[in-house]
C-alpha cells in the first residue's frame, strides 16, 4: 500500500465508540467500512509477502517503517532478564536528538498470557501523547508475526475512544523483540497537554484480529509544558478551494523538537486528502501528510522528520505548495495522482 492509504487507515478506524462523529458524509459510513476491509486485506497480503521487512503497523491499521535495531537478553527469570535496550522515541523516530528534556522515561514490564510488554518512554506534546514500548515472549523465543497491542487510554480517570497511530519493527534480526511507538491525538478532548495529567493504559489484546487476550496495564504522569513551551510558531492565513467546493484555510506552522506540523480549518466534510510540499531556502525539501482531520479541522506533519528531514526553521523562508487526491470510490487503495490546489506562497520562518 501507498503512505496516503497508510496513514489515512491510522484515523479511519479512530472513533468506532462514536461512528457517529468521525468522516460522516465524507464518504459514507458504508464507504468508510469498505475502506477499512480493503486496508486490514492489504497488510495480510504484504504480511505474507514481505515477512521480516520493517513496517509501521498503527494501532488501527498499518504505515510505513520507522524504527531501528536493538537487542535484548533472556534469563531464566524473565523479569530479572529483561535489559533495557538501547531503543528510544527519538531514535524510533529517527530524530537526531533523544528529547531528553522533554520525555518521560518508565521503563516497565508487564508480563501476561506469555508475553511481556516494556513501556520505556513518554513524551506529551501539544495534543498528543507519544509513547514507546517493546514486545517479547516470555520464553525468549522468536515471534513469527507482528502482535501489536491493542488498548485503551485513560487520561486523570477518564476513558477517551481517541485516534491513534503508530509504528511497529522487529528491533533485531532473530525477531525476538517487536519495537513500538504509538501516537495519541488529544485534540478536542479538553486535555490541557501543558499540565501534569494521570495516564493509563491498558492493553488487552495483542495482534489486529483473533489475537491473545490478556491485560497489561500501565501508569504514569507526564506534561508537555516544557516541548510546548518551546514551539515555533509561524502564522499562515492561506485560504484555498478543493474541487468540491470545500474551503481549506491553512492556519499555522508549528515545529519542536519532536514534530513539524500544518494545523488548518475546512469548512465542511470532503472526499478528498491534503498534502504539501514543502521546500527551505537552504534546499531542504520535505512533506506534510494528513494526520488527523474532522469536519472543521485538522493538521498535517512533516513526515520527513524520518532520519531527521525537516524545514531549518532558521532559514529565511520557505516555497509551499497544497495538493490534494480524492478518496477512492471502490477500495482502499488511494492513487498517488494529486493535484496542485490553488497558487504556491512563501512562507517567511522568522
Amino acid at each position: 500500500m501507498n503512505r496516503e492509504a497508510y496513514k489515512l487507515a491510522n484515523e479511519i478506524k479512530t472513533e468506532l465508540g462514536a461512528p457517529e462523529d468521525y468522516l460522516a458524509e465524507c464518504p459514507s459510513d458504508v464507504e468508510m467500512k469498505r475502506y477499512q476491509k480493503n486496508v486490514l486485506n492489504e497488510i495480510r497480503k504484504e504480511k505474507r509477502t514481505k515477512k521480516g521487512i520493517f513496517r509501521r503497523v498503527s494501532v488501527a491499521a498499518c504505515a510505513a517503517l520507522i524504527l531501528t535495531v536493538g537487542t535484548v537478553a533472556f534469563g531464566d527469570e524473565v523479569h530479572a532478564a529483561i535489559k533495557q535496550i538501547g531503543w528510544s522515541i527519538g531514535n524510533a523516530l529517527g530524530l537526531s536528538g533523544e528529547l531528553s528534556d522533554y520525555k518521560e522515561v518508565i521503563n516497565t514490564p508487564m508480563a501476561d498470557k506469555g508475553y511481556v510488554i516494556t513501556l520505556q518512554e513518554a513524551v506529551v506534546s501539544e495534543g498528543k501523547l507519544v509513547i514507546n514500548y517493546t514486545l517479547q515472549r516470555e520464553d525468549g523465543q522468536p515471534m513469527e508475526e507482528y502482535l501489536t497491542p491493542d488498548g485503551a487510554l485513560y487520561v486523570n480517570g477518564d476513558n477517551f475512544k481517541v485516534s491513534a497511530g503508530g509504528s511497529a519493527g522487529f528491533l533485531d534480526e532473530e525477531q525476538r523483540v517487536l519495537g513500538v511507538v504509538a501516537e495519541y491525538n488529544l485534540l478536542d478532548t479538553g486535555i490541557d497537554s501543558s499540565q501534569e495529567n494521570d495516564y493509563r493504559i491498558v492493553f488487552h489484546e495483542l495482534g489486529l484480529q483473533n489475537g491473545v487476550k490478556g491485560k497489561w496495564e500501565f501508569a504514569f504522569r507526564a506534561d508537555g509544558a516544557d516541548l510546548i513551551a518551546d514551539t515555533v510558531r509561524v502564522a499562515i492565513e492561506k485560504e484555498f478551494e478543493l474541487p468540491d467546493g470545500v474551503k481549506v484555510t491553512l492556519k499555522e506552522l508549528t515545529a519542536n523538537d519532536l514534530e513539524q506540523r500544518i494545523s488548518y480549518e475546512i469548512s465542511g466534510p470532503t472526499n478528498y486528502i491534503l498534502m504539501i510540499k514543502a521546500e527551505d531556502t537552504a534546499g531542504r525539501q520535505v512533506e506534510f501528510g494528513v494526520r488527523t482531520q474532522d469536519q472543521k479541522s485538522g493538521y498535517m506533519q512533516n513526515e520527513e522528520v524520518i532520519d531527521d528531514g525537516r524545514l531549518d526553521m532558521d532559514a529565511g523562508s520557505a516555497a509551499m505548495t497544497l495538493y490534494a487526491v480524492q478518496l477512492p470510490e471502490e477500495d482502499g487503495r488511494i492513487s498517488d495522482d494529486y493535484v496542485q490546489v490553488g497558487e504556491g506562497f512563501e512562507l517567511e520562518l522568522k
